[in-house]
């Protein structure tokens, strides 16, 4: 059976890639921090899922293994140096922190001549895989040499409705049937060798992932932060408000009308995706915390990022942005004293004002048009919330 070594046992991490490895006959070892879900999964050898759409029946991944970060690097190492694919799903920010893992495994693969491997990142961020392979390169500027000779690094988008939950005291994930892995094939090995089965292939992977964040990433963006200055705290709850819920589908559209100027994306298309993603986020019986969906507010707000990135391109085409302007603003406001960015966003706001909050974190200049309008809904939304 071939190999794969996954980073991340999280709920994209299990409920989704580990599942999509499964599916194509890979045996799978995940790699995580928590040591009673690496004890759980190494008791049985496998890890039960739930599927949503199929009033949760159960799915059972088997072949599975777990390794802990913390107390297995020498197995983690050996792994490395011989799998036959490498995956991760541990959060963008976190992909320094396995890079010296990498580094090691990827020197003694070198040093054994085994086969060069393709290095995976399924993290919700742009050119992630090429986030690893910098983080990498960071530790050992001789890497340079020789790491592209070893290890393949495909960038990739990632997409499917997944929840943590709990079954007979053991942790499950609750899985929604739609998902979307879509996979830089340009970038592999070899091209024409596809090692997981459901994903799709593409040479344009910027489509997608623009696609994605911009429409998918953005309306839950829009819905927590728009949602958050009206007092919700239930993100179900915001999709329930049918004036909120028009005004999603409205902020979804000025950034599909966008992917339809930039990539050919058609009405039918957009109108499709559209109601695919609202009706997940409208399924019946799934609960999720706005402080979840908002979290990492300054992240949120970088200029590539979902609501900054498709605000911008659709000024300087002429198209509208006005929804896409008030969730930048919303954004602002978001206060949760346990999220770092929370707390350093409402910090800066406080200390330095909200026009020069705006320059820093999206790069809008004060003189432009958007600056003045994400200024004047941010007014707005304090008066809201008093």
């Amino acid at each position: 059976m071939k190999q794969a070594l996954h980073f991340g046992g999280g709920s994209i991490g299990i409920g989704f890639i580990a599942d999509l490895l499964n599916e194509s006959d890979f045996e799978v070892t995940i790699v995580d921090i928590d040591s009673g879900l690496v004890d759980q999964i190494n008791e049985t050898n496998t890890f039960d899922l739930y599927l949503i759409n199929e009033e949760y029946k159960k799915k059972q991944l088997t072949h599975l293994h777990a390794l802990s970060s913390i107390e297995d690097q020498a197995a983690i190492i050996d792994q490395i140096s011989t799998t036959d694919l490498i995956t991760t799903a541990v959060w963008a920010e976190n992909l320094p922190k396995i890079a010296p893992v990498l580094l090691e495994g990827l020197k003694k693969r070198v040093d054994h001549g085994h086969d060069r491997v393709n290095i995976l990142a399924c993290e919700n961020a742009m050119f992630n895989s090429e986030i690893l392979r910098k983080a990498i390169l960071a530790l050992d500027s001789s890497a340079e040499g020789w790491l592209d000779t070893i290890a393949a690094f495909p960038n990739t988008a990632v997409d499917r409705m997944v929840l943590a939950s709990e079954h007979e005291g053991k942790k499950t994930i609750d899985i929604g049937r739609d998902h979307e892995l879509v996979i830089e094939e340009s970038k592999l090995v070899d091209p024409a060798d596809k090692p997981i089965k459901e994903a799709v292939y593409t040479t344009n992977l910027k489509k997608y992932i623009e696609r994605k964040l911009y429409i998918v990433n953005c309306g839950h963006a829009w819905a927590g932060y728009i949602g958050f200055v009206h007092g919700y705290s239930i993100i179900q709850d915001v999709f329930h408000n049918e004036e909120l819920v028009q005004m999603i589908r409205e902020t979804m559209w000025e950034s599909a009308h966008l992917l339809m100027e930039r990539y050919g994306f058609t009405e039918q298309d957009m109108i499709d995706y559209i109601n695919f993603i609202m009706d997940r986020y409208q399924t019946p019986g799934i609960e999720d915390l706005i402080t979840r969906v908002s979290r990492s507010p300054i992240r949120k707000l970088q200029p590539e990022e979902r609501l900054v990135g498709p605000c911008v391109q659709c000024e300087e085409l002429g198209l509208e942005n006005q929804r896409l302007l008030e969730g930048i603003a919303a954004a602002f406001l978001f206060d949760n004293p346990e999220d770092e960015q929370s707390v350093e966003l409402l910090a800066y706001v406080a200390e330095q004002g909200i026009d020069e909050a705006i320059v820093h974190y999206t790069k809008i200049p004060l003189d432009n048009r958007m600056h003045q309008a994400i200024k004047k809904n941010y007014q707005k939304f304090m008066e809201m919330k008093g």
